[in-house]
């Protein structure tokens, strides 16, 4: 009997009946589809690993319709546990049954596979499955695959872009065209509305025409919720004054990039009052209907007792943010590069990780920041040591790291024991899937010569954007700088394309300035499409519940001399040398 057949029979959704009628069933076949649904029921109210015991003891194991459907639904606990890769290996074993051919089964893999690659930000993998499932699904089922595909699309960097385009999935370049209207930031709204409205005259029949995303639905009224007046809160005469000076390039930027859609910008220098609070007043007093700002932390610490109907971004952020209405953040927080490594490396089979900090105080600071976001994700750190920038130190940090010094004592104790001269050589840990470090490249190009050298050549190096605080010198090997993985933002890849040789540190606070000043004419995107995208120079800006815009930088790395996007497998490491 299949779980339809079931299903028509009794509502199983309530997990004691189900388990009931599975214990009163005389073979384990008959009981096995009662089992899933007390499992499914179980599911559904979130206790994942008892829902997991009954699938692994009464379901997996026998041969039965309802087998594909345990395959399916432990991988859904998988997700819900948060352990994508067990997420795929059930899938896999759910395609080498003969039940994964029948009709429909097809579809439910490749939606569940979907999500799996979601939850990896495996986002092309995730754009194909939602593409193949709009040309399978049922009319009654296509708004939310459509809901789906376009969100994933969104969340494809301009690399991935790239790769997923002359694709040989019907429709999809058409959907990819529509994303590119919304990605030209030099376009007014006005523009990208007009731009959108003329390809789907040309293409009346694509899916994206019919059923426009809501983004452009709500990007025709932004012209009239723009502000007419926007405040910029900066501390230009003191310490910050070149930092601020390289946010407000930015901001200019993209105000003059759009000439017949200009506010009246107004630029106010905090370090000119005695108070935060009056250069807040100034704001509101110049008839501001957008602050964008301030930068320093004392100053967005009071922004909570301030902030009422005018929509203020702050370009920094705390430790804790209070939520606060019309209250938001952007920033170059790390946090932000430290989640998309973790994503990156838990999308390669990766796990495990260990920190190595210089001890430099925002070393050990990003440290912590690593630490913490281990732990709200459930990732196990094995180690985290700081070091001496000294070779002493450096040699002795990364033994200690990789458990070799453990290895050492171990032979000497042999030799001690034994009284003989054991020949034998230390060895590395073999529990380490990366190292998360904190430095400088010229600091990191040390390191990466003693991993290889006792045995660890195979585990990569994952880093924040401040590791890149320059290009290589000339005489840098490659293969010191290798396996050295490091976010970046799309803004200083372009620059070091095109040869810019402007400090990357500034090029990025730029950026900042430029997105900044963008969000704040889009701030009406976010606040009315919960799924608001934006691919910006800092990367692919989302806003979440607690008014905090998040950025998906890019992740790069050196190879032969040069910086390429890492999408590659430097896990695995399995390319041909």
């Amino acid at each position: 009997m299949s779980n339809a057949q079931m299903e028509q029979g009794a509502d199983l959704s309530d997990y004691n009946y189900a388990l009931a009628q599975a214990q009163a069933q005389s073979t384990p076949e008959q009981a096995a589809p009662y089992y899933w649904a007390a499992a499914q029921a179980l599911v559904m109210d979130e206790q994942f690993l008892k829902a997991r015991t009954l699938l692994e003891t009464y379901v997996l194991p026998v041969r039965s319709p309802s087998q594909f459907d345990g395959y399916l639904l432990m991988s859904d606990i998988a997700l819900g546990q948060e352990m994508p890769m067990l997420a795929l290996q059930m899938l896999s074993q759910a395609t080498q049954l003969a039940s994964a051919q029948r009709p429909g089964n097809n579809i439910k893999m490749l939606q569940q596979r979907a999500k799996v690659m979601a939850s990896l930000d495996n986002w092309p993998n995730a754009v194909k499955d939602y593409m193949q499932l709009s040309l399978m699904l049922p009319a009654e089922q296509q708004e939310q695959n459509r809901s789906h595909l376009w969100q994933a699309i969104q969340n494809l960097t301009d690399n991935e872009m790239s790769y997923l385009e002359g694709n040989q999935l019907p429709l999809l370049d058409g959907w990819l065209d529509v994303s590119k209207i919304l990605r030209q930031q030099a376009l007014t709204v006005e523009q990208q509305v007009q731009a959108f409205q003329e390809w789907q005259q040309i293409h009346g029949s694509h899916p994206a025409a019919i059923y426009p995303p809501l983004d452009f639905q709500i990007m025709a009224t932004l012209e009239q919720r723009m502000p007419n007046s926007v405040a910029v809160l900066l501390p230009m005469s003191s310490e910050l004054k070149v930092a601020s000076e390289s946010i407000l390039d930015g901001i200019l930027q993209q105000y003059y990039a759009n000439s017949s859609a200009q506010p009246n910008l107004h630029i106010i220098d905090t370090d000119q009052y005695d108070q935060f609070s009056q250069a807040y007043f100034a704001a509101l007093n110049s008839g501001a209907e957008t602050i964008i700002g301030p930068l320093r932390k004392q100053n967005v610490a009071q922004l909570g007792d301030l902030v009422q109907d005018i929509p203020t971004i702050a370009l920094n952020q705390l430790e804790s943010n209070r939520i606060i209405p019309n209250l938001y953040h952007f920033s170059l927080n790390v946090s932000d590069d430290i989640r998309e490594l973790m994503a990156f490396a838990k999308k390669e089979g990766a796990e495990n990780a260990a920190i190595l900090s210089m001890e430099s105080t925002w070393a050990l600071r990003q440290s912590d920041q690593f630490k913490e976001v281990a732990k709200q994700t459930n990732l196990p750190v094995l180690t985290s040591l700081s070091y001496e920038n000294t070779p002493i130190g450096r040699a002795q940090a990364v033994k200690q790291l990789l458990q070799v010094d453990e290895s050492e004592a171990r032979i000497r104790s042999v030799r001690q024991w034994t009284r003989q001269d054991v020949e034998s050589t230390p060895r590395a840990r073999q529990d380490l899937d990366y190292v998360y470090y904190v430095g400088k490249l010229g600091d990191a190009k040390q390191i990466r010569p003693l991993l290889n050298f006792y045995f660890a050549e195979d585990i990569p190096m994952l880093a924040s954007q401040t590791i890149h605080d320059k290009t290589p010198s000339s005489n840098t090997k490659s293969e010191d700088i290798e396996r050295i993985i490091f976010t970046e933002l799309p803004a200083v890849l372009s620059e070091t394309s095109q040869g810019g040789n402007a400090p990357f540190v500034l090029q990025r606070l730029s950026a900042l300035g430029n997105d900044s000043y963008l969000l704040a004419k889009r701030l009406a995107l976010f606040t009315n499409v919960k799924s608001a995208k934006v691919s910006a120079q800092t990367g692919i800006i989302t806003l979440d519940d607690d008014g905090i815009f998040n950025r998906r930088p890019n992740i790069v790395t050196y190879k032969q001399g040069e910086l390429i996007d890492a999408k590659e497998s430097y896990f695995a490491q399995k390319e041909a040398e």
